[in-house]
């Protein structure tokens, strides 16, 4: 395509494809070679920067061009000829959002703008659509001494584990202070808690998300055998931690697409091993242990007190009664019934069971 196919009057802001057709046109004339990187890039005000958020809502707020390509160090807001398409001319200043950019106008009206980053991935980049600004990013953060940036998301969900935990442990006086029944009432689940919310950093990634939280899925096998408790303990501690809104049930409808291929794979593999129907592996996610949420949960507590103390005798029929349908179909998913092959029967009957013993270290799906 030609170069001048990308242009349309008023400003456009280019896609992939357009970025690929300058990168393209620098090489086919050469002008790829008027873009040197600095080798005296200052850095001296980047070092406080920690996460890729920090570094790209900096990095925008400021003409940069020129601190990373000597070509590009011109003032702002004057007119110069473009470094990029011969012919036009170009300057830089600040669009609406407060984003500073490169933009260069023919001279019959069209104008294109460029961020930072839309000139590294044009520059520094290969063409590649997936990831591209992920690595345009990765480059410049490395120029400016940051290669060890963390996405703030992963930054922000491990803290929420971290306090979470806290509070679990009685480290933070003061929502145990300010929650006398819920805390204590909440210690006879306190290992289950712990597990729920001990999350490495370095496990936690975007991708795993709903609804902004980070989201996990656990057998609940699995969670006995870590334990050392029975599996009916395991799945009576979460649907009551499920009611008191401590821990939250994913619905498999609402599930993401990336997990609901787990949760298909995962079902797969079952019918595989003679399973028919199977029951889908739950998803959940934690919320933050805040004001908010211990507020509800106290309420919950308050309630099961006035009703009597259920324990192991909860039951979906009661949480209907004392919370209503709703919230008991968010302690208790809509599942169908496991049933197995009985093998060792010719006849081929069904055996009945409530949950799945299903060992997730033979699971082929990547996690």
């Amino acid at each position: 395509m030609d170069i001048y196919s990308i242009f349309k009057i008023g400003n456009v802001k280019p896609n992939t494809i357009e970025k690929n057709i300058i990168r393209q046109y620098l090489h086919n004339t050469d002008r790829i070679q008027q873009f040197q990187i600095r080798s005296d890039i200052d850095k001296e005000d980047f070092p406080a920067i920690k996460s890729t958020q920090e570094f790209e809502q900096y990095i925008q707020a400021q003409n940069i061009f020129g601190r990373v390509f000597s070509n590009l160090d011109i003032e702002e807001t004057e007119w110069y000829y473009c470094e990029f398409i011969a012919g036009n001319d170009a300057w830089i200043s600040k669009d609406e959002a407060g984003v500073y950019r490169y933009f260069s106008k023919t001279r019959w009206g069209g104008t294109i703008s460029l961020s930072i980053f839309d000139i590294a991935e044009i520059i520094l980049g290969d063409g590649m659509k997936e990831n591209a600004f992920q690595n345009a990013r990765s480059q410049l953060a490395k120029l400016f001494g940051l290669d060890k940036l963390k996405d703030e998301w992963v930054l922000q969900q491990y803290q929420k584990y971290q306090n979470n935990l806290q509070y679990i442990r009685g480290e933070r006086k003061d929502l145990e202070q300010a929650y006398p029944i819920v805390y204590p009432y909440i210690q006879k689940y306190r290992i289950i808690m712990e597990y729920f919310n001990e999350h490495q950093e370095d496990g936690l990634f975007r991708v795993f998300s709903y609804k902004g939280d980070h989201i996990f899925f656990t057998a609940t096998n699995r969670i006995k055998d870590k334990l050392g408790i029975s599996q009916s303990t395991v799945t009576r501690s979460i649907n009551m931690l499920t009611l008191l809104g401590l821990i939250i049930k994913i619905p498999h409808q609402k599930l993401p697409s990336r997990m609901l291929e787990i949760s298909d794979a995962i079902l797969s593999y079952r019918k595989n091993q003679g399973y028919v129907g199977g029951k889908r592996i739950t998803f959940y996610t934690i919320p933050e242990y805040s004001n908010e949420t211990l507020q509800l949960a106290e309420k919950v507590v308050i309630t099961l007190q006035a009703a009597g103390a259920w324990g192991s005798l909860l039951t979906k029929e009661k949480v209907i009664k004392h919370f209503g349908e709703a919230k008991a179909n968010q302690v208790y998913l809509a599942e169908y019934t496991a049933k197995k092959v009985n093998s060792a029967d010719n006849s081929k009957s069904i055996v009945e069971t409530e949950d799945i013993s299903f060992d997730l270290e033979d699971d082929p799906i990547p996690f």
